[in-house]
């Protein structure tokens, strides 16, 4: 397997956005933060996309069905988008 480059943000710049999405019935998960992103790889898998800077990995995408109750749970749950 490949060993990803992941881009840094700036500080100021960093940022995750969870959008539900009703009429296409999906959960979208974006975010910029490095550690985040390595963390939601682990958890729920690879991102449906990335955004990429030259051959480094500025952000990613999740696209989850809402059916998918378990990694919609461990997203929640383990993910430490809150960072408590």
């Amino acid at each position: 397997m490949k060993e990803k480059i992941y881009k840094e943000p700036i500080k100021e710049e960093t940022e995750t956005t969870i959008n539900v999405l009703y009429h296409e019935n999906k959960l979208v998960v974006y975010t910029n933060k490095v550690s985040l992103q390595k963390q939601l790889n682990k958890l729920i898998g690879e991102p449906t996309k990335e955004l990429k800077i030259k051959r480094s990995i500025a952000g990613s995408i999740w696209e989850i069905s809402l059916e998918e109750k378990s990694k919609i749970q461990r997203i929640i749950v383990k993910a430490n988008i809150y960072e408590l």
